[in-house]
């Protein structure tokens, strides 16, 4: 039991050596092998031919006019509808101040009359 506990600690010593020296790996090996790993990717992309180029370039700006102009109507569309709604609210309220000033100024006249009624019965009175 206690060789088992010895062979173990040892074996476990070995792998913490081994994950040292896998550690500690040349870092210049490390990116030649990337910049290797690169450029034979590279050589395996496809290019696209002059005349799919220029068809996926068309494809796209036609695809950019449409949602454009779609965005366009929708803005345009709630703009006006914005504008319609605080037309009619400043209306709405206009005219209630114009009906509040027309009914202010009927009662003023009518207290105009009412006095001058009262003022000329008051001088017949005292003629």
């Amino acid at each position: 039991m206690a060789d088992e506990k010895k062979a173990k600690k040892t074996a476990d010593k070995k792998a913490g050596k081994d994950e040292k020296k896998k550690s500690t790996k040349n870092p210049f090996k490390a990116i030649g092998s990337f910049f290797k790993s690169v450029r034979s990717e590279g050589k395996k992309v496809v290019w696209p031919k002059a005349a799919e180029v220029w068809k996926n370039t068309l494809v796209v700006l036609v695809v950019i006019i449409i949602v454009g102009l779609a965005i366009y109507a929708v803005d345009f569309g709630l703009t006006t509808g914005m504008k319609a709604i605080k037309n009619a609210a400043v209306t709405t309220t206009t005219t209630e101040a114009v009906e509040e000033e027309t009914e202010a100024e009927t009662e003023a006249e009518t207290q105009a009359e009412t006095e001058a009624e009262t003022e000329a019965a008051s001088e017949e009175v005292s003629e």
